[in-house]
């Protein structure tokens, strides 16, 4: 009787270990969520507990099955400890830092540097001089505020490229042009990191717009140039690809409109149709990831991120998606999804 007590209490605690084990992928997870709204204290808590679980970072993390994760806890973990003023435990996590996440919340370097930067100035203890009391002001972080020039210069260039390339009539340029205004008046006042953080996701939306806009095509007024009989073979196509070929256009129209709701909408149900088409699949991406974009919300993100999948899974992209229809966003998103 003993001996069946002790088996099934064995059998209770390896049950009990695989559980704990396998919460290391959900504790990373619910971190991630509060690294994106800015809850750094639960940043530590959560990436406290996956380090528990699993303390190898890696880029291919098996959490269950043939699940693979973006897995960089030590990161995360260290930029919530820098927010946090807590610089000596944020140096420490950056040296075991690998790399960034899913969601790069800037370079090992750069935030290595600044932990480092603001550490000693931590330690110099200046003579304490009374002065009068005021309201303290938000802390604003100097590279920070560089980004956000920076997003805010290369906009400006996208921009003077739509200029050339004579675009500025299209809808792309003008919600462009009025995000770009947007976001330099918002520079101007900025008082907190989140208001720098909100002005570079606005100038990089306004470049992305900036990219896709382009030059409206003039209406032919030469006299048109007799048409070859068409042949059999091609009448027939186009019948039957008809009305395929007209829901493609529409949905094309949309994306490059920027009307990307719709766009979406309808790449969907081309992909039911057409199934085995890697650029109805690689446009569905690119829609779906525009709104990730636009609205911030992470569902998007991985919607995309399927779709990406599916367009490399029926065509070898050999130098990635072509720049005249996609944003140098999307070519990078679409360059890391595994294939």
């Amino acid at each position: 009787m003993s001996r069946a007590r002790t088996f099934a209490l064995s059998l209770i605690l390896l049950a009990v270990a695989g559980v704990a084990q396998a919460s290391w992928y959900d504790d990373y997870d619910a971190g991630l969520n509060a690294a994106r709204a800015g809850n750094w204290s639960v940043v530590v808590q959560r990436m406290s507990a996956a380090i528990k679980g699993n303390p190898k970072e890696q880029n291919k993390a098996k959490t269950y099955g043939t699940i693979f994760i973006n897995y960089h806890p030590f990161y995360y973990r260290g930029v919530a400890y820098l927010q946090l003023g807590k610089y000596e435990q944020a140096v420490a996590d950056f040296e075991q830092a690998s790399g960034p996440g899913p969601e790069n919340l800037g370079s090992i370097e750069m935030l290595m540097d600044s932990a480092k930067t603001k550490l000693r100035l931590a330690e110099v203890k200046p003579t304490p001089t009374p002065v009068p009391a005021t309201p303290a002001a938000p802390a604003i972080d100097p590279a920070l505020r560089q980004r956000a020039n920076s997003a805010l210069n290369a906009t400006k260039g996208k921009l003077q490229a739509a200029q050339q390339r004579k675009a500025t009539t299209s809808p792309q340029y003008a919600q462009a042009m009025s995000m770009f205004s947007d976001a330099t008046a918002k520079n101007a006042g900025a008082k907190s990191n989140d208001d720098l953080n909100a002005i570079i996701s606005i100038a990089d939306n306004a470049g992305d717009l900036a990219d896709l806009a382009t030059a409206s095509t003039a209406v032919a007024t030469t006299t048109p140039t007799p048409i070859a009989p068409i042949s059999k073979p091609t009448a027939a196509t186009q019948v039957i690809l008809g009305d395929a070929q007209t829901q493609v256009r529409r949905a094309l129209e949309n994306y490059f409109a920027g009307e990307f709701e719709r766009a979406t909408q309808q790449f969907q149900q081309l992909a039911t149709t057409m199934p085995k088409n890697a650029w109805i699949w690689a446009f569905l991406g690119a829609s779906q990831y525009s709104q990730y974009a636009f609205e911030a919300d992470p569902s998007y993100r991985k919607a995309a991120l399927k779709s990406f999948q599916k367009a490399k899974q029926h065509r070898k992209w050999k130098d990635g998606l072509p720049s005249q229809y996609f944003s140098k966003r999307i070519r990078r998103a679409f360059s890391e999804t595994e294939g």
